[in-house]
């Protein structure tokens, strides 16, 4: 038994340093970040108490369900998370009311009006004046480096409760999904639920982080009030009367936000669903070149996305404008009132009045509203979790690309090593050769052994024989008791003999899933010891890394790509002259340019997104096969969701708000130095010193988010091939192994999303203790120059300088944001280039009658999946004449569906293919694949009707539709359900078994009336009676018709004209099969005879 010793970077919040008030213990990982590009071994380990095992069993969901069945009541998921986590967090509700109220919002304005009102009361002969107004600085550096530090750790801690949320709910949402059940399936997709833990999780950290402010945000604001009604009187009510009309609308916003976030979701829903579906079938979408008909699908629900997205985003861009303006314009309404009402007031009331409405701005006027819209969010998102319950090594995704006989293999492999009492085998000897079926008979021969099949052959071994009817057993009992009784049954007997195989994709870097493999071993033996020579020498298994990530500083090409991909320059340039404007201190223009300019920013950015959207997507389905042999489905679908979602989401936002923040603190920096010039002596440097430390702080940080990108790829990967794989886990009771996986790859991108939240907090700490530094050197300069100053310049300094020390480490830090949310970007437009497949249409193409005979030449054919793999097609020299059929047969892995790929040009041949007189490489691919109907083993089906699913663009009438279901003996069962061909089908045709999938897309490849037919063992699952019904049709139809089969059955092809025998990637035979049964030495002889003297008796007529 293998053991694996892991050695992981001990958090040192563990080493006793939780409580530090600056996060000192994160220097050394900011050195290493300095001096090169930080790895995955960097990360510190994920703290005990944010692992998601013990968090997700802290959540009491189960106890929820358990009392609401007791109550007889529906189980509430947002009792469950008030339950678990109130007490805490009501703790950091009471510091941030503390933190808000005290420290910004009463003590600072007292401390600058009374350091205010002695310069207004100068008298430089009062001494005790002086030392008073010293303690009034010395209180109110004091209270700026407190907040500094109290309003930080604050935010960490909401921070970090909010992933704690996310965690222990992803946690339920993947435990729940092992244990839904096929209904519930049918009406679930993994575009769902890939949603919810990529995009409908995210709202727990968001919203932990300001939900405070829905009560913080009122009560500050009635503390205003009532020091504002002390300093004024009854004229601060008309400034106040805007911030309540403000509350007010921003309250009924969030009721729009919940409502379109409901719709977005659903829509983003359909869209990762078909992304999901396009990706597990490319291969069928790439043979049948349906690329542009589903980049147009895409597109469209792409299009009615980003429509409610855009509203989302507008209501957005007006309550961040009115952070910018609605300070200004309560203070202008209250000075007209006051004036109107013929009210004194001095100079340091007005400086007190201005501060005060300045202290509103972030809590009323910026976090109020995006509380009740992150609220308004994720009471969208509970309501869609919660909507999952009830019952209502890795294996590159699905074992890609691995052959299917390979799969069979892994599989019978996974169950014989669980060394049980009882095995149930769902016909999983379909898929392999009989030399493998032989290999596992042996092994299970002293176990209990029931076998569903469609191979009769096997029946001689079983020691009772049930025959099954329409869901009913019609007759039971031994080999011998059935061979005796005649039963008409075995008429399939008699033609039930066959040879299975595998489709091989070889000589491609494989992943073979750990959660399926590993995890679902025990200790035994391997079948090694019992048939080493039926052992399959390739190497299937492979760890699964982490994807590649760039370094360095996001350049300014993805900055440039990225804007000019939503608009033009004109519109860039539009965009930059209305942001100066707004910046022109007068109400008019702040309201009109500020709104114009928000409204116009996120239009740009959010077409950004689309646009980069739609080129991934181009340029995902232009890529060859072997990107996605290499790339698991949930690695390319984080791009697609979580990536997507940040350009969607957060990055307009911040842009937007780093924007602003940037002018507005331009402006400021002028007034104060043209004010007072000596104020540039402190603010230089202090701006050196910031951007300084935003270089210093972005080398790690960059990294840390790149890593965060990549993390959370194997957690999407994990649960796709969980979802489709749901039998297999259960079949084995592997359940908590793969939730322990599960919560091993939540930890694993834990480590680096607690890094991304500490980092950002300790650029935050340092940027304010600088700040209140910088605040303080003003304060106690102005009293110290106080002769030399007057009045309204002191004053006018020392209110923009409390303004700065929140902008100007704001503005950095959001700075910072926008670079590490840029990230998402740079991972979209790196899929906007990737490797491409030779163009879909050439300038030449072919004849529209073209083929108009199907004879096919392959002259000196060599394949190979890449160009560092194994060559899996060595010197193929054959002719397949007009109209003839053909049967392609040979043992595992020999190269047989590698043929059908190189015709195909899946990855192009060395050598050429010519059809009816061209070459095939000398026209495009689409050219090429629409000329040939392919009927594949692995059935890929869409979620829609059994009519999408057949004609999925309408290119034919219903007439033509019920034709090719009789063609394939599925007309019959389709007219016996209840919508007929309008019945809609789960995801990947959950609903219908194997066989009927097969049917389904046989039926499929029979519509297209290509001259060339070919089926890679397209009735591998059917029963041999419905197979040789349709292989008759299939002569009979396509008689004029050129048919390459691969056979799963020799009786599939032991009709053929031509049978081509292929070992290890070079033909060995190729004539008559008749001829080559007459040959001893043959291979074609040898498998023959392998299948039993009546069966080789029974083929060898039939090939007369």
């Amino acid at each position: 038994k293998k053991i694996v010793i892991v050695y992981v970077k001990q958090n040192p919040k563990i080493r006793g340093l939780e409580c530090s008030l600056l996060p000192v213990w994160l220097n050394p990982l900011f050195k290493i970040g300095y001096e090169r590009k930080l790895k995955p071994d960097d990360l510190y380990s994920v703290l005990p108490e944010d692992r998601s095992q013990r968090l997700g069993e802290e959540l009491y969901w189960d106890r929820e369900v358990l009392r609401a069945k007791k109550d007889a009541q529906e189980p509430s998921l947002m009792r469950a998370i008030v339950k678990c986590y109130w007490k805490f967090y009501f703790v950091l509700g009471l510091l941030t009311f503390l933190e808000v109220k005290e420290g910004t919002n009463v003590v600072l304005p007292i401390f600058w009006g009374k350091i205010i009102s002695y310069v207004e009361n100068y008298d430089p002969n009062d001494s005790a004046a002086l030392h008073e107004a010293y303690g009034y600085a010395a209180g109110l550096s004091a209270c700026v480096l407190v907040w500094a530090i109290l309003h930080h750790l604050c935010f960490y801690h909401m921070q970090r409760v909010g992933m704690r949320l996310r965690v222990a709910v992803c946690h339920m949402i993947y435990r729940k999904s092992l244990c839904l059940s096929s209904s519930a399936m049918g009406k679930t997709t993994t575009g769902q639920i890939v949603n919810l833990l990529s995009n409908d999780v995210n709202r727990f950290d968001q919203v932990m982080m300001f939900f405070h402010y829905l009560w913080v945000g009122p009560l500050q604001a009635v503390a205003v009030t009532a020091l504002l009604w002390m300093e004024i009187g009854i004229s601060c009510l008309a400034g106040m009367a805007v911030l309540v009309i403000l509350l007010l609308l921003q309250s009924c916003v969030g009721n729009l936000f919940s409502s379109l976030r409901s719709k977005t979701a659903a829509l983003t829903d359909d869209r990762i669903r078909t992304m999901s579906e396009v990706i597990g079938g490319i291969r069928t979408i790439k043979m049948n070149a349906w690329e542009k008909s589903f980049i147009d699908l895409i597109t469209r629900l792409r299009r009615e996305e980003i429509s409610k997205i855009l509203k989302s985003s507008y209501l957005r861009g007006m309550n961040l404008a009115s952070f910018f303006a609605v300070s200004k314009i309560m203070i202008f309404v209250t000075f007209i009132t006051n004036e109107l009402l013929d009210n004194l007031i001095t100079a340091s009331q007005v400086f007190v009045v201005v501060m005060l409405f300045e202290a509103l701005r972030f809590s009323s006027t910026l976090y109020f509203p995006m509380a009740t819209e992150k609220v308004s969010e994720a009471i969208v998102s509970i309501r869609r979790i919660k909507n999952l319950k009830e019952d209502l090594t890795e294996i590159g995704d699905g074992g890609t690309p691995l052959s299917s006989g390979q799969r069979a293999r892994v599989s019978l492999a996974r169950a014989v090593y669980q060394d049980a009492d009882i095995y149930l085998l769902d016909d999983p000897l379909s898929a392999v050769d009989t030399g493998i079926s032989r290999c596992i008979r042996q092994a299970l021969k002293e176990k209990i052994t029931i076998l569903v099949t469609h191979q009769l052959q096997y029946l001689k071994d079983a020691s009772q024989i049930l025959i099954l009817k329409d869901g009913k057993m019609v007759k039971r009992g031994t080999y011998t008791e059935f061979l005796k009784s005649e039963i008409d049954i075995f008429s399939l007997f008699e033609k039930g003999n066959e040879q299975s195989e595998p489709s091989p994709v070889p000589g491609t870097p494989t992943l073979e899933s750990e959660s399926l493999v590993q995890s679902l071993q025990s200790p035994r033996p391997s079948l090694k010891d019992a048939a080493p020579e039926d052992q399959d020498t390739e190497n299937i298994q492979v760890t699964l890394r982490l994807e590649d990530h760039l370094e360095g500083k996001v350049s300014f090409k993805t900055y440039e790509n990225y804007f000019t991909a939503g608009a033009g320059w004109p519109v860039i340039i539009l965009l930059i002259l209305v942001n100066i404007a707004a910046q022109v201190w007068l109400i008019v223009s702040t309201i009109l340019f500020g709104i114009t300019r928000s409204l116009l920013i996120f239009y740009v950015l959010v077409n950004s997104s689309q646009t980069l959207h739609n080129k991934m997507l181009e340029s995902i389905l232009r890529a060859p096969i072997l990107f996605f042999n290499r790339n698991p489905i949930g690695r390319i679908l984080n791009r697609f969701s979580k990536d997507v979602g940040q350009m969607d989401d957060l990055l307009p936002l911040t842009f937007l708000d780093f924007i602003q923040t940037f002018l507005l603190m331009i402006g400021v920096v002028g007034v104060m130095v043209a004010a007072i010039p000596w104020t540039a002596i402190p603010v230089i440097p202090l701006g050196i010193i910031f951007f300084v430390l935003q270089w210093y702080f972005l080398r790690t940080s960059r990294d840390v988010k790149r890593l965060e990108c990549t993390t959370r790829s194997p957690v999407f990967s994990h649960l796709a091939s969980s979802l489709r794989r749901l039998w297999t886990i259960r079949a084995y009771k592997a359940e908590e192994k793969f939730q322990e996986l599960f919560d091993a790859y939540q930890d694993l991108h834990s480590e680096a999303w607690f890094l991304l939240l500490t980092t950002s907090r300790w650029l935050a700490v340092y940027l304010d203790v600088i700040s209140a530094i910088f605040v303080i050197v003003v304060a106690f300069g102005a009293l110290i120059l106080v002769e030399t100053l007057d009045l309204g310049q002191v004053g006018l300094v020392l209110s923009l300088t409390l303004t700065l020390m929140g902008m100007f480490q704001w503005c950095i830090r959001q700075s910072a944001e926008v670079e590490n949310m840029m990230i998402s970007v740079e991972r979209g437009i790196e899929y906007t280039d990737l490797e491409k497949e030779v163009s879909w249409e050439y300038e030449y193409c072919p004849p529209p009658s073209w083929p108009e005979s199907g004879k096919i030449y392959f002259s000196n054919v060599n394949f190979r999946y890449s160009l560092d793999g194994p060559l899996v097609l060595k010197n193929v020299e054959m002719f397949v004449n007009p109209r003839e059929k053909c049967g392609i047969v040979g043992r595992t892995g020999v190269g047989k569906s590698s043929l059908i790929a190189a015709l195909l040009r899946l990855s192009e041949p060395k050598g050429g293919i010519r059809i009816d007189g061209i070459w095939t490489n000398d026209i495009g691919l689409h050219d090429l694949r629409k000329k040939t109907s392919v009927a594949p083993q692995e059935p890929v089906l869409f979620t829609g009707t059994m009519r999408k699913n057949l004609d999925p663009f309408n290119e034919h009438m219903d007439e033509e539709l019920w034709n090719a279901l009789e063609e394939v003996q599925l007309k019959e069962s389709i007219e016996g359900l209840p919508a007929k061909m309008n019945t809609e089908l789960a995801e990947s045709g959950l609903n219908l078994s194997v066989g009927q999938k097969q049917l389904v897309c046989l039926a499929r490849a029979i519509l297209r009336k290509n001259q060339i037919l070919i089926l890679d063992k397209a009735t591998s699952y059917v029963d041999p009676r419905t197979d040789e019904l349709i292989q008759k049709r299939i002569h009979e139809r396509f008689a004029q018709c050129t048919v390459l089969t691969v056979a799963h059955r020799l009786s599939t092809v032991i009709d053929c004209e031509f049978v081509l025998v292929l070992d290890s990637g070079t033909q060995k035979e190729y004539s008559r099969p008749y001829i080559l049964l007459q040959n001893r030495n043959s291979l074609f002889y040898k498998m023959v005879q392998q299948l039993g003297e009546a069966e080789a008796a029974t083929l060898t007529k039939r090939a007369k």
